[in-house]
């Protein structure tokens, strides 16, 4: 199931909104506004994207404590409350043992993912992931202040071709892919990049490709991150 909001609509809108308000302050409204006091709503952007994701890709736990965190320090920056970091060790402890108990209690071994459609966020950490289904449809793959790497070597594609759209914000996505998948990159770097670095098998020596030829398009957006594909 494919989620219809993601974090690129809160950065979207939030980009958005400072451009008003700083056009308005430039203009002489005298707003008297300082814009740095409301990035806590960063932090809240990233936990609603983790709730509003599918059930299946839904990171409940860590999505309400990004909320959390980033409302109180939310409400300190604008005076309501007072809130340090300081305030925040105990929450790590917590965090710190719900990752071991998921980890080793929680979690069952996978040796690959079969799941039809890649929907992936790297916030804050990383990892590599690898795909084995032969019908992939397509994807979202987004990293905030993080990244990982997706191996589709093993993997197909449903029909001629699929999109994933990308979000990398301070952070990467490598995609690996077969030699017999074309790729064409349609996004848009923005103080980042976006490369396809993948080579034709016919520059490879040693390579016979008897598999029809796939295409994988990339769209998106790199904002101060980078997304790489390669085979």
């Amino acid at each position: 199931m494919k989620n219809k909001i993601d974090i690129k609509v809160f950065f979207g809108i939030a980009i958005i909104a400072a451009g008003i308000l700083l056009f308005l302050d430039n203009m002489g409204f005298g707003l008297n506004i300082n814009l740095f006091d409301f990035w806590p709503l960063i932090l809240v952007a990233v936990g609603l994207n983790q709730v509003v994701q599918p059930k299946e890709a839904r990171q409940s736990f860590s999505g309400w404590v990004f909320i959390s965190i980033g409302a109180l320090f939310l409400l300190d920056n604008l005076g309501y409350i007072y809130f340090s970091f300081s305030n925040l060790w105990p929450i790590l402890l917590i965090l710190i043992g719900f990752s071991i108990l998921k980890n080793h209690v929680w979690s069952g071994s996978e040796e690959g993912r079969d799941s039809d459609y890649i929907n992936l966020s790297f916030i804050l950490g990383g990892g590599d992931q690898k795909f084995t289904s032969q019908s992939i449809s397509g994807g979202k793959i987004t990293a905030i202040m993080g990244g990982g790497k997706i191996d589709l070597r093993q993997a197909g594609i449903k029909g001629e071709s699929i999109v994933i759209d990308t979000f990398a914000f301070w952070g990467g996505i490598e995609i690996v892919v077969p030699y017999h998948w074309q790729v064409n990159i349609q996004g848009s770097p923005i103080l980042g990049g976006m490369e396809n670095n993948t080579t034709s098998p016919a520059n490879v020596e040693g390579i016979e490709i008897k598999l029809p030829p796939k295409t994988l398009i990339i769209k998106g957006s790199a904002i101060m991150g980078g997304v790489e594909v390669k085979n």
